[in-house]
This record gives structure tokens, sequence and C-alpha cells, in this order.
């Protein structure tokens, strides 16, 4: 998803998602489907754009058609040396904003592991869930490497507000993550 350029350029991006989504999902798209995709892709973006300084963010689609999809964006901070772990553990954790319930049985939970892309080699990743000030279900997730041959730290994030469907999907979330690649 481009989150910098024209009108044009998003909307163009936007009709050759929706005719992606189709073939990936192997059937035409209702108009309240379509209608739906393009409000969320929309605000998507323009929230993003507001947000976070990315060029892009990345739609993983493991998520059925009816649920809208999980949204990932990158950033990339220059590094002078190979960092910890407690380092790399700092860049996957949220923002300060949420905080999560220390309360499993109140749907809080969190949990960091290492995770190896062959891209990037070994980094972490970090699952998070809490309850938002609203009353509703947040997760948010999070993978960081350090990039030593390219002098980077690489941080993969996004967040979903169905803890049990981004649960369901983490395995294609994973594959996702192991598919990047810096040019």
């Amino acid at each position: 998803m481009p989150l910098r350029g024209t009108g044009a350029e998003f909307a163009e991006w936007m009709d050759l998602q929706l005719k992606a989504s189709t073939l990936v999902h192997r059937r035409k798209f209702t108009w309240r489907e379509k209608r739906r995709t393009k409000r969320f892709l929309e605000s998507s973006a323009a929230m993003l754009r507001d947000r976070v300084e990315a060029e892009q963010a990345f739609l993983c689609g493991p998520m059925p058609p009816q649920a809208s999809p999980l949204v990932l964006f990158t950033k990339q901070f220059a590094c002078d040396e190979e960092h910890s772990p407690l380092h790399l553990s700092m860049l996957v954790e949220p923002e300060p904003e949420p905080e999560p319930d220390p309360d499993p049985a109140a749907g809080g939970h969190a949990g960091t592991a290492p995770f190896v892309s062959p891209h990037f080699g070994e980094g972490l990743r970090c699952v998070r869930s809490w309850t938002r000030s609203d009353g509703g279900p947040i997760t948010s997730i999070a993978y960081a490497w350090n990039d030593a041959a390219r002098d980077i730290d690489l941080v993969l994030k996004g967040h979903y507000d169905d803890p049990d469907l981004l649960e369901a999907s983490l395995d294609a979330i994973d594959d996702f993550a192991k598919s990047i690649w810096i040019t």
C-alpha cells in the first residue's frame, strides 16, 4: 500500500488490490465487500500517513475476505553496531500508550520469542494483546532484526482488533515476515 504519492496512484493501486483479492479468494467480491474494502484501505492509509514515517505498508491477506486485512509497515533505523537481544526487544515492544493487561483471564497476554528470517537472520517476534480504553480488544505483532551487513535495525509491525483471528493466522503472518527483503 503506497503511503506517499498522488491520489490517482493510490486509486490505481486500490483497483489492483481489489482484483488481486478476488484472485486470492477465488471468487468475485460483492459490491458491499468492495465498498468495505475500499473504505478500510483509504482509512488505513490516511491513519498510517499521519502516524508513521514509511513509504509503504503491507496488507497481509491470510484473513478471510469478510475480515479486514492485517496492515503491517516497516521502519528502518541506522545502527552502528550489532545490538543485544534487549535492544531488539525494545524495538518490538508496542508504543507506550496501551499497556497490556497483565491478567490473562482478562484477555491480555504478551510473548516475545526468537524469530529467524532467511534474509535477516535471527531476530525477535513479539505478540501482545490488551483491552483498549473503549473496551475493545487489540493485538500488536512486531518483528525486529539487526542487519549488520546493511548497518540497520528493521522493524515490521502491525495491529489488529481481533486477537483470535490474528492468532489463528499467525503461521501465515510468520511466513509473510520471512518473505520480506530489502533491495
